[in-house]
């Protein structure tokens, strides 16, 4: 593949105080080691969306601060912690306008709520006191590359045709998590206790989200969260060249 076939994958930044943005630089280098070309998407106005959606081959919404629960409807709760409304309509409305358009997409982390969160669905704004049954820990202290809790894979998931892995353990840092999901999406991974882990859309070619973070292990070499990768950007380059 030539430099210039490579597909371009819009990755959004964590947003603060709707004026700072701050990315882990471990998400663009997990889409270079796969074959993509990572491009930080900024803020832009709303009419700039739909040009902006199509200009990219790819999205990743990637983790961040809380969601404004005002977008589901709900009052704010005692433990809920700082939101960036801003940050959340656009993310929402890139969101949609990326799966109207068809084009590959993958949430992670507080982009796997967005993702649900943007199609209807709701979240619990803080796990430990809102959800019901014995919740182990998604909060980790642990470093980064830590695998702290389980998660089982559905067989008949995008995602496990992706990974080839049933159960494994996978690093966790979410105070936040998908409580109803969207009737748009079904859940393609859970944690041992119940809590979603990965849901996948029912109406698009690629459209998932994880609660986890592969990218991590993905540049350890772990080649089932690599592949997940890959096999994005693949879908990436599918879509890039359809539309030429």
């Amino acid at each position: 593949m030539t430099v210039k076939d490579k597909p371009v994958i819009g990755i959004t930044a964590r947003v603060e105080e709707d004026q700072t943005y701050s990315l882990d630089p471990v998400y663009g280098r997990a889409i270079l080691q796969a074959g993509g070309l990572p491009l930080i998407v900024p803020i832009v106005d709303k009419e700039d969306i739909p040009l902006l959606c199509e200009r990219l081959d790819g999205l990743i919404v990637t983790g961040g601060g809380d969601i404004n629960p005002t977008l589901y409807g709900e009052e704010p709760h005692l433990r809920l912690g700082a939101v960036y409304p801003g940050s959340d309509e656009y993310e929402k409305e890139l969101i949609l306008k990326f799966l109207d358009l068809d084009k590959p997409f993958i949430g992670m982390c507080r982009g796997l709520q967005m993702f649900n969160i943007s199609l209807g669905g709701t979240n619990y704004q803080d796990l430990e006191s809102q959800f019901e049954g014995d919740l182990h820990q998604h909060k980790q202290m642990a470093m980064r590359t830590h695998r702290t809790h389980s998660v089982i894979l559905e067989d008949e998931s995008l995602l496990y045709d992706i990974m080839q892995e049933k159960k494994f353990n996978v690093n966790s840092f979410h105070h936040q998590g998908v409580k109803d999901v969207s009737d748009q999406l079904k859940v393609s991974a859970y944690a041992a206790d119940g809590l979603v882990e990965a849901l996948e859309s029912k109406n698009h070619q690629f459209a998932m989200g994880i609660q986890w973070h592969p990218e991590e292990f993905a540049l350890q070499g772990d080649d089932a969260s690599m592949n997940i990768f890959k096999r994005f950007v693949d879908e990436c380059l599918v879509d890039k060249k359809q539309n030429q």
